[in-house]
């Protein structure tokens, strides 16, 4: 992201794991920590995805075997960085856009921080939405955290 943007989402945490171990549980294991009732079905249980590469796909599947993408990654850079278009409270022809850094931190732990951005690409939606998707990461984080403390 080249220009700052006041109007942005930004979140900051800090788990106690390594970056790998933090790149992974967001990536890998992020069906085991999202909260089910943050997805397009609602389905409790739904299994959520991320494809890791650039391109890849980020999305859910119901128990019946439908699938709703949530977005597309736009940036793979394992343990540090991985962007994606995210498409829920916007559709795939007006995605917000979602930046994960992952920074070493004191003793071992890593700083988090989730940038969540649109107005760009949204126009007035993001406006609209801007709030929501605040509280949306407040409910979700902690989860999250969970998982990746011991």
């Amino acid at each position: 992201m080249n220009t700052p943007d006041p109007t942005a989402v930004k979140k900051t945490i800090v788990v106690r794991c390594g970056l790998e171990k933090a790149f992974r549980t967001w990536t890998e294991r992020i069906d085991a920590w999202w909260p089910k009732g943050h997805s397009l079905s609602g389905d409790p249980g739904t299994t959520i995805f991320i494809e890791n590469r650039v391109g890849g796909r980020i999305y859910e599947r119901t128990p019946g075997g439908m699938e709703h993408d949530w977005g597309e990654v736009l940036a793979w850079e394992p343990p540090d960085h991985f962007a994606y278009h995210w498409y829920l409270g916007s559709g795939p022809k007006q995605p917000t856009r979602v930046d994960v850094n992952f920074i070493g931190h004191l003793g071992g732990s890593t700083r988090v921080e989730v940038t969540h951005c649109g107005p760009e690409l949204i126009g007035e939606l993001w406006t609209r939405n801007n709030s929501r998707y605040d509280s949306a990461w407040e409910a979700v984080l902690p989860a999250y955290v969970v998982m990746c403390n011991p």
